[in-house]
């Protein structure tokens, strides 16, 4: 029996140090993950609040939007109206080239 104890105990001994040791560092690591994840929650904290500020300081104002609109608006108006002239311009040009055309063709038949 004695040597049983003997054997057992330190065996036993052993075995319960091996449990706290990796208690220990499962605990640590936890500990560590934590910290972790917190500094990674902390920086993402920090960004969002960045991104607020950068999103205030470009904000526009729905007046400005529709001021923004109209104009855009006005120009497209303005530049069909241009392109209207110079389809116009374009048509009187080609009638008076095909004026001159058929006076040069006709004037050796005179």
């Amino acid at each position: 029996m004695e040597i049983v104890v003997a054997v057992l105990g330190p065996m036993m001994g052993g075995l319960i140090s091996l449990v706290v040791f990796v208690n220990k560092k499962n605990g640590e690591f936890m500990t560590s993950e934590f910290n972790r994840i917190h500094q990674s929650v902390t920086t993402i904290d920090k960004k969002l609040d960045n991104l607020q500020l950068d999103v205030v300081k470009n904000y526009v104002t729905n007046d400005q939007l529709t001021n923004h609109i109209k104009s855009e608006e006005n120009w497209h108006v303005r530049f069909g109206e241009e392109m209207s002239e110079m389809r116009n311009e374009v048509t009187t040009t080609r009638v008076i080239v095909d004026r001159m055309w058929m006076d040069y063709q006709n004037q050796g038949k005179m």
